[in-house]
């Protein structure tokens, strides 16, 4: 019987349909028991912990730590202490392993790290610089950056500060530093914030440009410098822990959980104040008002 157009256009429909079904369920099949095994595969990848494995088998997390007292605190011995690095203690101790504390300065802690001289950045600010070299945790808290003044000089606001064209004193390689260059501030530039504070005793610099914590901390031990909070703020930054930027996604979660759980506890903010750190609005005399 000879076929209709409509016919033979329906059988040809039909027919594509068959071999196509036909192709689909035997390259189906085929490709089912591949694909399973790709995603069983997959799965087990980011299921893999290896950058935690790693440090579970060397029995040790070390942590590198650069001076910005009372947050973190570099002693004679080269080890470290400070609220910030509860949340390190925290995932040390979930995952059964000791802390060392591997003793850096703000100038070399990124490279360090890509080193391998230890495996997390402690008390790090998160920049888009560094961002670029290394991966940044969740935050454990956030600070401004404000200036430390000796109490007897001509200068009693940021402004005062930034307009007199004089050095403002820093250290070297730290988000600080890169804001004063942002606000185009003459610098004095070096090592530690203890000699940025000792350049303004020897008339080297008018002020210095610090963390809030590390102006807490020396204008409670030295009377004769005061805290000078900018207004508008001039730097504001999250702080959090620097790792390898090949780590893998499953040891990240791990190390976020711990210290997620540090800061909804309560536990970094406790620590904090036991240290004697104190909030912009709880300043008190330690702050030089105009």
């Amino acid at each position: 019987m000879a076929l209709t157009k409509q016919s033979r256009y329906t059988f040809y429909v039909v027919g594509v349909l068959v071999l196509a079904w036909l192709a689909g369920y035997f390259g189906g099949k085929a490709g089912s028991d591949g694909g399973s095994t790709q995603t069983v595969a997959s799965s087990g990848d980011s299921a893999k912990a290896a950058w935690v494995d790693k440090i579970k088998k060397a029995g040790v997390l070390r942590v590198g730590c650069a001076d910005a007292p009372p947050t973190i605190v570099v002693k004679t011995d080269g080890t470290c202490t400070g609220p910030d690095l509860i949340p390190m203690e925290n995932f040390a101790t979930g995952i059964g392993v000791k802390v060392k504390t591997v003793a850096t300065t703000w100038q070399n802690i990124v490279a360090g790290l890509q080193a391998d001289k230890y495996d997390v950045a402690a008390d790090l600010d998160q920049t888009v610089e560094r961002s670029l070299a290394i991966r940044f945790t969740h935050g454990s808290w956030s600070y401004p950056g404000v200036f430390l003044a000796e109490r007897d000089s001509d200068y009693s606001t940021s402004k005062q500060l930034l307009d007199a064209n004089k050095p403002i004193a820093t250290t070297q390689g730290s988000a600080l530093d890169a804001a004063l260059q942002q606000a185009k501030a003459k610098e004095l530039r070096v090592d530690t914030f203890q000699n940025a504070a000792a350049g303004v005793k020897a008339g080297k610099a008018i002020a210095v440009f610090t963390d809030l914590g590390t102006a807490v901390d020396m204008a409670t031990k030295d009377k004769s410098l005061g805290i000078i909070v900018p207004d508008p703020a001039i730097f504001v930054h999250h702080v959090a822990y620097g790792v390898p930027a090949g780590i893998d996604a499953r040891s990240m979660d791990i190390l976020n959980v711990a210290i997620d759980n540090s800061v909804a506890s309560g536990e970094i903010d406790r620590a904090f104040a036991e240290a004697g750190y104190r909030e912009v609005d709880a300043l008190g005399d330690l702050e030089i008002k105009s």
